[in-house]
């Protein structure tokens, strides 16, 4: 029998974790079953099958649940894979849209899957590597948003929007040198406007 309190030490407020991140204190099947009986007992959370989390209270809100890009920022970093939001959910993290989607679209090099968490489902489709080439985040926030909207379909508006979160972040050089890489039309967007 695996000891609660030692799972329970281990485990950080607000943090999403895994069964495998505490097969050291014992076998997967042991770890399973503490971490049902910690759910059971209301002190953790299950956000889906084997995808766990402290929870934090709030006074009015209650429990605060992890957003969508941070779980899969933690099954990313677990599955030692790099993901890139795409479509409606890098319009929503850029603020281009208010609209937050039922269905989250991650691009990855790990495996492609759909985990439903609440009426939500974060799905990671496998592409290219060549589409993970570019490490700075919103970089690829911009270049998918703009995928998203299409050449034709872009406004003005739009692009001022994207300039003032670009010119606020400080990080102009860097995401026009990134942008080099992006599709052509992108480029003649957004570089050095």
């Amino acid at each position: 029998m695996l000891d609660l309190t030692t799972i329970e030490k281990e485990i950080n407020k607000g943090e999403i974790f895994f069964i495998s991140d505490f097969t050291e204190l014992g076998n997967y099947e042991a770890v399973r079953k503490s971490l049902q009986r910690l759910t059971k007992d209301s002190i953790i959370k299950r956000i889906a099958k084997g995808i766990y989390f402290l929870p934090k209270k709030h006074k009015l809100l209650g429990i605060i649940y992890p957003h969508a890009e941070q779980i899969a920022k933690a099954i990313a970093k677990r599955d030692k894979a790099r993901i890139i939001a795409t479509g409606s959910t890098a319009l929503n993290l850029l603020g281009l849209s208010t609209q937050i989607p039922l269905k989250i679209v991650f691009l990855t090099d790990g495996s492609a899957r759909k985990i439903k968490v609440g009426n939500q489902t974060i799905q990671f489709k496998k592409t290219n590597p060549k589409n993970l080439s570019i490490e700075h985040r919103l970089t690829n926030l911009v270049i998918q948003a703009l995928k998203e909207i299409g050449e034709k379909n872009v406004t003005k508006e739009q692009i001022d929007k994207i300039q003032s979160i670009i010119k606020e972040s400080n990080e102009r050089d860097i995401i026009n040198e990134n942008l080099k890489n992006a599709p052509v039309w992108i480029q003649k967007t957004m570089i050095s406007k």
